[in-house]
């Protein structure tokens, strides 16, 4: 193998190395033995992190950490764990079982636990399983088409891409990788928002400028004006304006796409024949999106009437009621998880508390009784943050896989990280349906299903309406003139709800650094950005996954 390292002076040569090679299998012995064990590992530390701190590492890194490390080591078992696309299966099952078990099926199950109904606990579980393995399969599905770009940021994808490929290089990118690993623990330590500023390395300039700014202006406006945002509801009015026209664009986009379609073969006739700017062509079409759509909207109705059913939520409704119940839940369901994944595409950035959060005030005022909004809650947080994990996973793979080059070869690669994940899942499944009560009884819970709880029963009344519908007004003018792809809308009400106004300032110093960076230096001076910021997210991901685990088993009674 050292004589292979010396033919990589390029991440284009790594690449196509091990992509002439045939594609890793998911469910080869060795490498299946080590999926499981460090999806184990993963489902406990989601869990862990998740009743203790109410917080997620970046698995994704982690993963990708741990499957370069099992690769180094001079065995005959671990040789094939060298290969790239190997460790990106790994780290993609690994993520997915740190994620479901923790941020996924964890918060979904606590949510109906708070409201001290246990003997409901098995209905909406199985309700938030169906839901986070819909949420998975939307993603596979979705992926690299008009909506959900394999070109688009996917901040963290890059940065675990970034990792891979700096550790297999060595040379200069391995030495910009651990600068910024180093910074990156360096500044967390010191109390920096590194992963922010990481975040801004990567993402989508103009929506992380909004974000940022999002971050500042609910951080000072009671120092600045004497009230916060949040008396008048401005956060979730914005993300309920931006949401709404996001979702109208998409549609639009989709529309537009199917017109498109007999024009798009003449254009590539004659794009071969010019010298105009290369366009990027999807792998995916406008109608394979709009399919996988129609088929999530399916599934996630029969999700609903299956937890509903099991969970008792027949007895506590009217039919009319349980019927606009199912509806609502779909909808909370798939505008969540798309929500969640253009933020994570453009910032790295997940807003899934906010989301649900949304759909349960706008539930309020349709009048369902508290276990049905819990059930709303939990069913609505299990779509989200799994489908944008896998968005990550599935950019880091096409990067490692020569961005879609060979299309074979990234069909097969997005198959068997497909595989990984539901391997992944399985294990948090497992996982949270054996502890999820010793945890719970121990009074151990996730800190989010308070919040919800309080939500439920603070009601809502006609000035909250107003409130709301006045600033969904300025969240739909602002989405409205920012268009689809930058999401200067959402980004924003990402930002206003969320309490951290130094990581406004940190980001914005930063993207201002980066716009020097990449107008002195051009392609080179952002590729060498990307490596440093994918290693300030590691060193940060780091840093934090190591301290919150020791902590963990210092003091069990504290």
């Amino acid at each position: 193998m050292a004589e292979e390292k010396k033919k990589f002076n390029s991440d284009e040569e790594l690449i196509e190395y091990y992509c002439s090679q045939e594609h890793p299998k998911t469910f080869n012995p060795a490498i299946i033995v080590v999926i499981l064990l460090t999806s184990i590992l993963g489902a406990i530390i989601g869990m862990e992190l998740i009743v203790r701190f109410g917080l997620s590492t970046n698995s994704s890194i982690i993963g990708a950490l741990i499957a370069v490390i099992i690769g180094m080591i001079p065995l005959g078992f671990t040789k094939k764990f060298k290969n790239i696309h190997t460790q990106n299966i790994i780290e993609t099952a690994i993520s997915c079982a740190t994620f479901g078990a923790g941020n996924v099926l964890m918060v979904c199950v606590s949510v109906i636990w708070v409201f001290d109904r246990p003997e409901m606990c098995t209905g909406i579980l199985v309700g938030g399983v169906i839901a986070f393995l819909i949420d998975i399969t939307m993603m596979y599905w979705m992926f690299d088409t008009p909506l959900m770009g394999a070109n688009e940021a996917w901040p963290i994808g890059i940065a675990t891409a970034e990792t891979i490929l700096a550790a297999a290089e060595l040379g200069k990118k391995a030495v910009l990788l651990v600068t910024g690993i180093v910074a990156g623990i360096a500044g967390t330590w010191v109390g920096l928002p590194m992963d922010i500023i990481g975040v801004c390395g990567l993402g989508n300039i103009v929506a992380l400028t909004a974000f940022c700014i999002g971050l500042i202006c609910n951080g000072y406006w009671e120092s600045w004006f004497g009230y916060t945002l949040g008396t008048y509801y401005v956060p979730q009015g914005v993300m309920v304006g931006a949401g709404m026209i996001a979702l109208i664009q998409s549609a639009i986009l989709i529309r537009k796409k199917y017109k498109e379609k007999s024009e798009a073969k003449k254009k590539e006739e004659a794009k071969e024949t010019t010298e105009e700017k290369e366009v990027y062509v999807y792998s995916r079409s406008a109608e394979d999106m709009s399919k996988a759509l129609t088929k999530g909207m399916v599934l996630y109705i029969i999700g609903a009437i299956v937890m509903a059913v099991i969970g008792g939520l027949v007895a506590e409704m009217s039919p009319v009621k349980l019927v606009i119940w199912v509806v609502y839940a779909m909808i909370a369901a798939l505008v969540s998880e798309i929500l969640v994944g253009i933020s994570a595409m453009h910032s790295g950035y997940f807003p899934a508390m906010a989301t649900v959060i949304i759909f349960l005030v706008l539930g309020m005022f349709i009048g369902f009784p508290p276990e049905a909004l819990a059930f709303l809650a939990g069913y609505a947080a299990c779509t989200g943050p799994a489908f944008a994990d896998m968005g990550y996973d599935l950019k880091t793979g096409w990067i490692l896989r020569g961005k879609g080059k060979n299309q074979k070869f990234e069909v097969e690669g997005r198959k068997q990280q497909y595989f990984a994940e539901l391997v992944g899942a399985a294990v948090a499944i497992v996982a949270v349906f054996i502890f999820y009560k010793s945890y719970f009884m121990a009074g151990r819970i996730p800190p989010v299903a308070a919040v919800y709880k309080s939500t439920i029963e603070a009601g809502v009344d006609a000035v909250v309406l107003r409130y709301i519908l006045i600033f969904a007004c300025l969240g739909g003018v602002i989405q409205l003139i920012s268009g689809l792809k930058r999401q200067i809308g959402i980004m924003f009400a990402a930002g206003l709800l969320i309490m951290n106004p130094k990581a406004g300032v940190a980001g914005l110093i930063f993207l201002a650094v980066r716009f020097i960076i990449e107008k002195k230096f051009g392609e080179e001076g952002t590729k060498n950005l990307n490596v440093l910021s994918a290693g300030l997210i590691a060193g940060s991901a780091l840093f934090s996954f190591f301290t919150n685990t020791f902590k963990l088993v210092k003091k069990p009674t504290e």
